[in-house]
């Protein structure tokens, strides 16, 4: 997914084109205490990166990558009063002619009442190729309840040259990060809605987290069929990932 700055829970995916586990792990390893100061505002500015590859890089259920293993990273810009900027990056089979993608995203995040929020607005670009960048907003809310968290995300494309008729993603996650270990366990169940497709898509995964490095291994689904493209890259599949933030 693409994006998943403030929300470990959602995953590139925003971003995370939005990875959600196997495809980034935005975690910086600087805490905004330790960033540095700005002059003009007083607040703080952190900086995090993130590189890694997965044997298959899904978004939403589909595989972008052909099925195929793909190379990712990005980074990210966040300050203290809940802005953000960043960018991230992942090799994809041919898309109008590209075989990269680039997400440019910009947001705020925030807490209120116990949850967990953020919104965001997200280009989907294509260098090179023809007729296939397009853009995305998206709001975000998690609830912590102990060692579990819980989630819904809402992303909606507007009609737009390279995206015609609007397109509706609500997906709704939970986690639970075992106490005393590196292990995660992680569950996704999205609804993808537009006027020429309705789609049906879940995943569980565990991850494993050892100091900047992250490993995780998910079964991803769908219910998208047929004879077309869709249904042959939304078939199941077991997807591997590895992650290093920095």
């Amino acid at each position: 997914m693409r994006f998943k700055l403030s929300l470990p829970l959602t995953a590139a995916l925003l971003c995370v084109p939005s990875t959600a586990w196997a495809q980034s792990s935005d975690e910086p390893v600087q805490t905004v205490e330790d960033a540095p100061e700005t002059q003009e505002s007083g607040s703080r500015i952190t900086f995090s990166a993130n590189v890694g590859i997965v044997s298959d890089y899904r978004f939403r259920g589909l595989s972008l990558s052909d099925r195929d293993p793909a190379i990712q990273g990005g980074f990210d810009i966040a300050m203290d009063n809940g802005l953000f900027v960043g960018t991230w990056a992942s090799s994809v089979s041919d898309t109008g002619g590209s075989n990269v993608e680039v997400d440019i995203y910009g947001g705020y995040s925030g807490s209120s009442a116990g949850l967990d929020y953020t919104v965001t607005a997200l280009a989907y670009i294509y260098p090179g190729g023809t007729g296939v960048d397009y853009y995305e907003f998206s709001g975000a809310v998690d609830k912590t309840i102990g060692s579990a968290t819980v989630g819904v995300l809402v992303a909606y494309v507007p009609d737009q040259t390279n995206f015609p008729g609007d397109n509706l993603y609500i997906s709704g996650t939970a986690g639970y990060a075992v106490p005393d270990t590196p292990i995660s366990l992680t569950a996704r169940l999205g609804r993808e809605a537009s006027a020429v497709s309705k789609k049906w898509d879940w995943e569980a995964g565990i991850s494993y987290d050892h100091g900047p490095f992250a490993t995780a291994i998910s079964y991803v689904d769908s219910d998208a069929g047929g004879p077309l493209e869709s249904g042959r890259l939304g078939q199941s599949g077991v997807v591997a990932s590895l992650t290093a933030s920095f």
